[in-house]
C-alpha cells in the first residue's frame, strides 16, 4: 500500500512521522539503570532524578566523565529511545523502522559538562529529530541511550574507537512534560582485534592510492579463509572467490562462517573446489566503498586489483591469472561483484552476482534518476516506498533520508552518494537529492551515469562484451525487499539480445529468501566450472603448481 499525502515536499520533514507507518513514540520519567552484560569502561550507572508524576518540563542531560574521557571532544551527540524490551537502542540500524533518535552537533564538549535535550530544540522542520518533534511522539514506556559519535574513521557509530555511549535507562516519557532524565556516557568503544586461526588469516596491507588520495595512512584488510589441506599441499596454487559483504557487513564475518553450516562442509573439503576464500572489508567513513573508484571514496577498485589482491596471491599461493580469480556478493556486494567484473574484464574470471543493488538508474529501487524530479514523491503525488513486505510498504525514501540525516553520514543513501556523486565545494560528496525536501539535482543525477551497469554495458558492448563472454551471472528475487529486481529486469532485457554467455535470473523470493541452500551449492559448482574450462589453456603466467 502506498499512502497518499496531499501535501507539498518542502513540508516533508514535518509530514514524516505522521504519514509513516513507524509506530514511533514517547512521554518522560525516569526508572531505573538496566543491568548490562558486556564489558565497560566504568561500572557506575546514573541514578534516576525523575518520577513518573513529575510534572517538570522534559529533559534529557546527557554526560561524560572525565574518567572516561579526560579531553574535550568534538562530534555529533544522539539520543536513542526504543519501545522495545529487548537489545540497546543505539544498535537499532540504519534499517530500524521503529527507530527513534534526536542529534545535536557540538565541538569541544568538555567532561562532566552536561549537554541538554529538550523539545524546544526539535521542533523546526530541519531539526536533526528523528521520526519527528520529541514532544510529539506517544506516551509510554521507553528504554533510552546516548551515543557521542566522534570517530571520524569509521563509518558505524556502535564501533568507532573511541565513541562513548551510556547505558540504558527505562523511562515513561508523556509528552513536554516529565521531568529529567540523565545519562551519562560511562562507556568507552574499542576496536575488537581478530586473530589469526588455523582457518582464518587477517590481511592488513597499506594502501599508497587511497593513503595520496585522503592525505592519510590508509588501508586495505580482507580475511583469508584457507581450504581444507591447504597446509598439506604446500607446493600448490589454489584459486581465489573474492567476496564482498553487503552494506553492513566486513571482513570480520570471516570467522562466523566457518562456525555455520557452510563452514563446517569447507571444513571437511566437501566443496566442489578447494580454493581461496577471501571476505573483502568493504567499510569506509562514507559507507560501502562498493570498490569502485569515485570523487569522494577514491581509487579503492584500483588499490584492490593492484595492491590488495596481488599480496594476497603472493602470502598465500593463489594463482595470479584472470581465469582463477572470481567475484562474488549480495545487495551491496552484489553490486560490487558486478561492477569488479565489468570494471576490470580481464582481472577477473567470473562473478556471481545475486540481489544486486539498482544495476540501471532508470528504476533506482521506485526512483528514475534521470527523470523524476522529487525522490520522496511520486508524480502522483504518493509517498515514494523505499522497502516492502511483498504487497506492503515498510519504508519510504523521506523516512531513510531524514534517519540518515538525523544519525549522520555513512547510511545507505548517503553510501550511493559518496560513490557516484561529485565531491562538492564543502568536500562532501554532493547528494542526488535533497535530504528534506526529496528534489533531485539533474547535474548530479548526470553524474552518477557513469556508474549505471546496464547503460555502461550497452554503451561500450562492443569492447566489453568480447571480454565479458561467460563472466555474467546474476540472480535477484522476484519480490525484492528493497526492489531491486526491476533494475536487473532491464539489465536482462538488454543481455538477452547480446551472445554474452552468462545469465541474469528472476527467482521466487524476496531480498534474501530466493538465496537456498541449493542455489548456494549451484554457484559453488559453477564456479568450478568455470575454473576448469579456464584451466584447459591457461596462461604461461599462471602454473597450477609453484615451480
Amino acid at each position: 500500500m502506498i499512502i497518499p499525502v496531499f501535501a507539498g515536499p518542502r513540508r516533508i520533514a514535518f509530514l514524516i512521522w505522521c504519514s509513516s507507518c513507524l509506530a514511533a513514540l514517547l512521554h518522560v520519567g525516569c526508572a531505573h539503570s538496566e543491568k548490562r552484560t558486556d564489558t565497560t569502561a566504568w561500572s557506575a550507572s546514573p541514578t534516576a532524578s525523575q518520577t513518573a508524576t513529575n510534572n517538570e518540563p522534559l529533559r534529557f542531560v546527557v554526560s561524560f566523565p572525565p574518567g572516561v574521557r579526560s579531553k574535550p571532544a568534538t562530534g555529533r551527540a544522539l539520543l536513542f529511545l526504543t519501545r522495545q524490551t529487548g537489545g540497546e537502542p543505539r544498535t537499532s540500524g540504519m534499517f530500524g523502522i521503529d527507530q527513534i533518535a534526536y542529534a545535536r552537533n557540538i565541538t569541544n564538549w568538555n567532561p562532566g559538562a552536561p549537554l541538554v535535550f529538550e523539545p524546544g530544540q526539535f521542533r523546526a522542520p530541519d531539526a536533526l529529530a528523528y521520526p519527528g518533534p520529541l514532544d510529539s511522539l506517544e506516551p509510554g514506556s521507553y528504554r533510552a541511550q546516548a551515543l557521542f559519535d566522534l570517530d571520524e574513521t569509521n563509518r558505524d557509530y556502535n564501533t568507532g574507537p573511541g565513541n562513548l555511549y551510556s547505558p540504558v535507562i527505562s523511562c515513561t516519557l508523556r509528552g513536554a512534560r516529565g521531568g529529567t532524565v540523565e545519562l551519562v556516557m560511562t562507556n568507552a568503544i574499542s576496536e575488537k582485534e581478530r586473530k589469526d586461526t588455523d582457518w582464518v588469516k587477517l590481511v592488513e596491507v597499506r594502501s599508497r592510492l587511497l593513503s595520496e588520495f585522503h592525505g592519510r595512512e590508509t588501508k586495505l584488510r580482507a580475511a583469508v579463509i584457507l581450504p581444507a589441506h591447504y597446509a598439506d599441499k604446500a607446493g600448490a596454487r589454489f584459486p581465489t572467490l573474492y567476496q564482498v559483504p553487503g552494506f553492513g557487513g566486513r571482513h570480520t564475518s570471516a570467522w562466523g562462517w566457518l562456525d555455520s553450516s557452510e563452514g563446517a562442509k569447507w571444513k571437511k573439503g566437501e566443496v566442489p573446489l578447494p580454493m581461496l576464500r577471501v571476505i573483502l572489508d568493504p567499510d569506509v567513513p562514507l559507507g560501502h566503498s562498493v570498490f569502485a573508484n569515485s570523487a569522494n571514496n577514491g581509487p579503492v577498485g584500483d588499490a584492490l586489483v593492484q595492491e590488495l589482491i596481488p599480496e594476497i596471491e603472493r602470502r598465500f599461493r593463489a594463482i595470479p591469472s584472470a581465469p582463477a580469480r572470481f567475484v562474488t556478493g549480495h545487495s551491496s556486494g552484489g553490486w560490487s561483484s558486478l561492477w569488479l567484473q565489468v570494471a576490470y574484464p580481464d582481472f577477473f574470471g567470473g562473478c556471481w552476482s545475486t540481489a544486486p543493488d539498482p544495476v540501471d538508474f532508470r528504476t533506482f529501487q521506485t526512483l528514475n534518476i534521470y527523470e523524476d524530479r522529487n525522490g520522496h514523491w511520486t508524480r502522483d503525488g504518493l509517498l515514494r516506498p523505499l522497502s516492502r513486505r511483498r504487497d506492503r510498504v515498510q519504508m519510504t525514501f523521506n523516512q531513510l533520508n531524514l534517519l540518515e540525516y538525523v544519525l549522520g553520514q555513512g547510511g545507505q543513501l548517503d553510501s550511493f552518494n559518496a560513490v557516484f556523486s561529485p565531491r562538492g565545494t564543502n568536500g562532501q560528496p554532493r547528494p542526488v537529492m535533497d535530504k528534506l525536501t526529496g528534489l533531485v539535482d539533474r547535474d548530479v543525477a548526470t553524474h552518477w551515469k557513469k556508474y549505471d551497469i546496464r547503460r555502461l554495458l550497452e554503451d561500450n558492448w562492443s569492447t566489453l562484451g568480447p571480454k565479458l563472454k561467460g563472466k555474467l551471472h546474476v540472480i535477484a528475487g522476484g519480490w525484492d525487499t528493497f526492489y531491486l529486481n526491476p533494475a536487473t529486469e532491464l539489465l536482462r532485457d538488454f543481455l538477452v539480445t547480446t551472445d554474452h554467455g552468462g545469465y541474469v535470473e528472476i527467482l521466487p523470493g524476496d531480498h534474501g529468501s530466493f538465496m537456498t541452500e541449493k542455489i548456494r551449492a549451484r554457484i559453488e559448482r559453477e564456479i568450478a566450472d568455470q575454473f576448469a574450462a579456464g584451466q584447459k589453456n591457461p596462461p604461461a603466467t599462471a602454473p597450477g603448481r609453484l615451480p
